[in-house]
């Protein structure tokens, strides 16, 4: 994501305003957290797309500790499947996510 500035233009060089010489090029190569390379923005998706359901998973509880205002437990794991389940039928789009995460038991009985 090297490659989005702040207002999210792309951009091939790093600015800089009061430097010396010609603008660094970009590296937008990295690693998934489980060790996977990628080399630019492309790749990155690939591999986000391979792990849909452990990405979209991580969204819906950060969302739900978000609408609930606390921390998750083992109690939350059934409910968070429901809203997980109910999401991927949809190919986890975002607003169907939220929709499943504000009609869910969880939040019902928050």
């Amino acid at each position: 994501w090297d490659n989005y500035d702040a207002i999210g233009q792309w951009r091939t060089h790093e600015k800089v305003v009061a430097g010396v010489g010609n603008d660094p090029v970009i590296d937008p190569a990295g690693a998934m957290p489980d060790g996977r390379p990628f080399k630019d923005a492309t790749e990155f998706k690939r591999l986000l797309l391979e792990d849909r359901d452990k990405v979209a998973r991580a969204f819906i509880e950060h969302l739900c500790t978000y609408g609930l205002r606390r921390v998750l437990s083992f109690d939350d794991q059934d409910d968070l499947n429901a809203i997980q389940a109910e999401a991927k039928k949809s190919e986890y789009r975002i607003k169907d996510i939220v929709r499943a995460v504000a009609l869910s038991d969880l939040i019902k009985k928050r």
